[in-house]
């Protein structure tokens, strides 16, 4: 039997131990693991892109009528370019009439003998996920469904999502379209995107074209009013205001739900709290009841990242550290400075010090540097966020990438002083 003197001895070096330990262990950014039912899932800044959640997000799976949101993108370009005006009046073929009386899909009726306007269709497409009604805009801007899938699939391209399936405007089945379906297709094929692309369409629907939001926040509107066509549209959303699962201190405003056999239940949210916008998206989810399982597994992922993460801000114009001095080789001045081209957030776990965020910028490091002249404001590259130890559970990278612009323009040297640095260079 160990003496006191021994057996405090053995106490003192126990403590010693355990507190080297957790020393020398790091720090981990991670937010808690939270249980959803989806099949998929993610949260991303809507202006950074920086995943604040993921669940199985690069896996391409079926994504019904949030396809919507990509075909509303086209159609509120077209309306910016002035290719559309929104009292435009849009004629419906008969297939858009057959597709739009189908009571087994979500519609508003639309007749070959009737003009709609482009922003009832715009409306009826977004509040209440009109599937003829957006097949008919998408004709409207592109003189037929197979051109603007075409326009869907570029569109996609340049945004960097290569794994997409897209065959029409809707979302819906190409046995559902009848003879919109894009040329030799399968009757059962449907969009499919993964998570992480879907949040990608949603972040630059709402970057380029953020007044989407005063419709999607909308929980009814008339469809046709004063018209025997007339519908009192009423949302999908139910995390909305007034709606039936609200989520108290969670002002939700967007953006789109989907629902098919295949797809399950889908929902792309988006929500502003305490002046920062976060991006989820559910794909698959299923309970005993399934039209609200999606909106159960937003609220856990919209609480979870508020509740474990807080954003650090950086002004318009910031210079970032090991991602500011930009070489330009044949200017005045060899360096010039670079910020920020517009607010960021960065988000890092509550228990975390902004020391761990660093950012780094392939283009600064790049031994050719910059061509002079350069102009202020120019845009030189982009920086990539780093946290150290991030882990979002269990997603290794966690990172955003970041505009960067000159602080100040660069004029071309003369030739006299070119020459000069090229001769010290070689010594």
């Amino acid at each position: 039997m160990l003496k006191k003197w021994q057996q405090k001895l053995a106490i003192i070096f126990s403590t010693i131990l355990m507190l080297s330990t957790l020393a020398m262990a790091p720090i981990q950014a991670q937010a808690a693991t939270v249980s959803v039912s989806a099949k998929s899932g993610i949260a991303v800044d809507a202006k950074t892109g920086q995943i604040l959640y993921a669940k199985n997000s690069s896996k391409a799976l079926p994504i019904a009528s949030m396809s919507k949101m990509l075909s509303i993108y086209l159609v509120l370009k077209s309306i910016h370019e002035g290719k559309l005006k929104w009292n435009q009046r849009v004629h419906i073929n008969a297939n858009i009439e057959k597709i739009s009386k189908d009571t087994e899909l979500t519609n508003v009726p639309l007749s070959t003998s009737r003009t709609y306007t482009v922003r009832d269709l715009y409306k009826a497409s977004l509040i209440y996920s009109a599937n003829a009604a957006v097949m008919a805009l998408g004709i409207a801007q592109a003189g037929s469904s197979k051109a603007f899938v075409n326009e869907m699939r570029a569109q996609a391209k340049k945004w960097g999502i290569t794994d997409a399936k897209l065959y029409n405007a809707s979302g819906l089945t190409e046995s559902e379209v009848g003879k919109e379906a894009y040329p030799n297709t399968a009757k059962n094929d449907e969009n499919e995107m993964s998570a992480k692309d879907v949040a990608i369409v949603a972040s630059n629907l709402l970057k380029d074209y953020p007044e989407v939001l005063k419709t999607t926040k909308q929980t009814s509107a008339w469809f046709a009013k004063g018209t025997t066509d007339a519908v009192k549209m009423t949302t999908h959303n139910y995390l909305l205001p007034h709606m039936a699962d609200y989520l108290k201190g969670y002002n939700v405003d967007g953006l789109k739900s989907g629902t098919s056999t295949k797809a399950m239940a889908c929902f792309t949210g988006t929500v502003k709290k305490n002046g920062h916008r976060i991006i989820t998206v559910v794909m698959g989810s299923s309970s005993k009841n399934e039209g609200n399982a999606r909106f159960t597994d937003t609220q856990t992922i919209m609480k979870d990242v508020y509740n474990n993460f807080k954003p650090v801000s950086y002004k318009k114009g910031t210079a970032l550290k090991q991602a500011s001095t930009f070489k330009v080789p044949e200017g005045k001045t060899t360096t010039v400075k670079a910020g920020l081209q517009q607010p960021t957030t960065v988000w890092i776990a509550k228990n975390q010090s902004t020391k761990t965020i660093s950012f780094r910028s392939k283009q600064a490091e790049s031994k050719a540097g910059l061509s002079a002249p350069v102009k202020k404001g120019q845009k030189v590259g982009k920086a990539t966020v780093k946290v150290a130890n991030q882990k979002v559970n269990y997603l290794q990278s966690s990172d955003a990438e970041l505009q960067l612009t000159t602080k100040k323009s660069v004029e071309k040297a003369n030739l006299l002083v070119r020459f000069w640095r090229s001769i010290v260079s070689v010594f």
